[in-house]
């Protein structure tokens, strides 16, 4: 299994002000261009905002303000020899300043050059002690360079000084996963999700579960596919209980249980509820969902709570996955209430996914009255002219 920690990289750091154009000391020209690429900026036009603080460093080249924009917008446009060659000329004219070490630090962490930035931005954090985005970047740099005890030094400092900042986790929690401390980076990760869960942060919270416990997952994901389910279940309950947001386990986990001889569905359940709960944290792709709802609903249908049972099948029809069977139950349930029209669109569906689910519309016994209506004949004759369309397309 290929296991993979997305790189959260940490430019966000870096942000353009746009300047204003009535400062002192600004001819009328510099203001002109200063406003007009104020202006394009906020259009998004950022190729015309360049091309306007182009002239007016022209007018203006010992501007440090101007200069530390332009190089900024030539970052976010993807330009990083003209931001490199714009940095360096900035750092001749002022030797040591502050802004000029951290905007050509972040063009070296855009290239890779790693140990460049450290140096660069070790040199900054120097002189301005309370910058904590630079701050945030060195620590960032320190782990790429591989310098891991620096790195978390770096980041623990900036966590207690800045609590608040999820980044500043992300990275932290990074630094432990380099030495192998799952249980502080989960924990740094959670962290950071708590304040907002976005989706870089969930993606980097399911890599760091991936590589704390995708082993074991993977060896019980082998028992299940052998129908080995005790097997699966005696490795999934504890990475379970070990890892409450690791939502594949808890999703396998409620698998095994509902597919084991006798099925132990209230295990099945609960387990599938905290796939659900887990996936606030991390990533779950839509045919997981879709599964997790098809087999819950089927779960709560049993007890007789149809209605709950309509709203899960519902959710896994909106995840538009390939899974064919959470539209055939929808559709089975539909029927039963006979809404024969809505039925019909869900079974279409079904059968669009999987040509075998046509052979269940017609022979399943809770079908029965579906069969006998004329939304049935419809979805019949729908089915033989998309199979007619379909070989038209083949000759």
């Amino acid at each position: 299994m290929r296991i993979y920690i997305r790189k959260y990289l940490c430019l966000a750091a870096l942000f353009f002000c746009a300047l204003s154009a009535h400062s002192e000391g600004r001819d009328a020209l510099t203001k002109k261009h200063i406003s007009y690429g104020n202006a394009a900026l906020e259009e998004a036009d950022y190729k015309s905002a360049v091309e306007y603080y182009e002239k007016a460093l022209a007018e203006d080249p010992d501007s440090k303000s101007v200069m530390y924009s332009l190089g900024v917008l030539y970052i976010q446009t993807g330009d990083t020899g003209k931001a490199s060659e714009l940095f360096m000329n900035y750092l001749e004219r002022y030797p040591l300043d502050v802004d000029g070490l951290f905007g050509l630090s972040n063009v070296y962490i855009l290239e890779g050059e790693y140990e460049k930035a450290c140096r660069l931005l070790t040199q900054a954090a120097s002189q301005d002690k309370k910058n904590e985005a630079l701050r945030r970047n060195l620590g960032y740099a320190q782990l790429q360079s591989g310098y891991v005890q620096a790195a978390k030094k770096t980041l623990l400092d900036l966590t207690a000084e800045f609590p608040s900042n999820r980044l500043t986790r992300f990275d932290l929690a990074l630094a432990y996963a380099a030495e192998k401390d799952y249980p502080n980076a989960l924990k740094q990760v959670k962290a950071g999700l708590m304040m907002s869960p976005d989706a870089e942060g969930k993606l980097i919270y399911g890599d760091l579960l991936d590589l704390a416990g995708g082993a074991l997952l993977e060896e019980a994901i082998g028992h299940f596919r052998k129908n080995e389910m005790e097997k699966a279940i005696a490795i999934l309950e504890p990475l379970c209980n070990q890892y409450p947001d690791y939502a594949r386990a808890q999703a396998y986990l409620g698998h095994a249980c509902n597919f084991k001889f006798p099925p132990d569905r209230e295990k099945a359940e609960k387990a599938y509820r905290a796939a659900l709960q887990a996936s606030r944290f991390v990533p779950v792709t839509p045919q997981d969902f879709a599964v997790i709802y098809d087999n819950l609903g089927s779960i709560v249908l049993r007890k007789g709570n149809t209605e709950e049972a309509e709203s899960y099948y519902r959710s896994g029809i909106a995840q538009e996955s390939d899974y064919a069977p959470v539209y055939f139950n929808f559709g089975l349930l539909r029927a039963h209430k006979g809404a024969f029209t809505e039925a019909s669109v869900a079974l279409m569906d079904a059968v669009r996914r999987d040509p075998h689910m046509e052979s269940y519309i017609a022979g399943h016994p809770k079908l029965a009255a579906f069969r006998s209506s004329v939304d049935y004949t419809n979805l019949v004759n729908t089915i033989k002219k998309e199979i007619a369309k379909d070989e038209q397309s083949k000759d």
